[in-house]
């Protein structure tokens, strides 16, 4: 069975109601590294803000941080996964919809939001561990053989002089 991607979330993700004014969010996401947060409306997932999203919408388009909320310039266009979804399909699904992050649901109750580098992150683990176990079995594989060989070598002798005999009669 493969990785699920509720294994790979890790912690609640931080939620804002979208009247929130940008200025005041820029500086959250600052205070807590942050480099997204989950977008509300009337307690409902309604967006994503990202790093992005302040560069492209705000600082690229020159507008006043102060003067806009959350709700203007947040992404909306959502892509989700339930979160028992297998990570390799979360994947699929991100590349068809070209983003970064995914919003994991239980249900209706949102668990949390996933990053592309977390599910790279667990490729990469996964290998590591399919590499280990390929390793593991050679050096075992590898002590077999070389226990047979250091066997037969001492035996030898003793199969010679068997061999010898039974050609002598």
């Amino acid at each position: 069975m493969g990785c699920r991607v509720e294994e790979l979330i890790t912690g609640v993700p931080v939620t804002l109601d979208e009247g929130a004014s940008v200025q005041r969010v820029a500086e959250l996401m600052a205070e807590r590294d942050l480099g997204s947060l989950v977008v509300t409306r009337d307690g409902r997932v309604s967006g994503v803000f990202t790093e992005r999203d302040l560069l492209r919408r705000l600082v690229g388009a020159g507008r006043d941080p102060a003067s806009v909320t959350l709700g203007e310039v947040s992404t909306r266009n959502l892509v989700s996964v339930p979160y028992d979804c297998e990570f390799l399909m979360a994947i699929a699904k991100m590349h068809a919809n070209r983003c970064r992050r995914l919003l994991v649901f239980g249900g209706d109750r949102l668990i949390g939001l996933g990053h592309i580098n977390d599910l790279a992150r667990a490729m990469a683990d996964r290998g590591r561990r399919k590499d280990l176990l390929v390793n593991m079995v050679g050096a075992v594989t590898l002590a077999v053989s070389i226990g047979l060989i250091v066997m037969l070598v001492f035996e030898l002798p003793d199969m010679l002089r068997l061999a010898q005999g039974s050609l002598s009669r």
